[in-house]
């Protein structure tokens, strides 16, 4: 797992403290254990980003996702943000991947 911290952004103590839960719940368990897979938000065509802080962007449905990003699960299929843990389908680098292998 990879963990991420924000620099330039401000939360209540208890995001940090939730944050704290699921990442020691993940560190027990091996899985992002707060929420059910299939209520869980899903972020599509996403990538790691750097600004001021280590970032996510990609998007949800029909809306852009630009967020701090605390931790990925070994495998990044899950993102732990702000408000907890996300699931996530087509990096855009896998994507890229199988672009190249396309010859004429």
């Amino acid at each position: 797992m990879t963990t991420q911290t924000p620099r330039a952004f401000s939360y209540e103590p208890e995001t940090f403290r939730t944050i704290a839960q699921d990442l020691q719940t993940y560190r027990a368990t091996g899985h992002p254990g707060r929420e059910r897979r299939s209520t869980t938000p899903l972020i599509v065509d996403w990538s790691k980003t750097l600004l001021p802080f280590p970032g996510i962007i990609g998007t949800s449905g029909m809306a852009t996702v630009l967020e701090p990003v605390f931790a990925f699960s070994d495998d990044n299929s899950w993102a732990l943000l702000a408000q907890g843990w996300v699931r996530l389908e087509n990096h855009v680098d896998d994507r890229l991947e199988i672009a190249r292998r396309i010859t004429p």
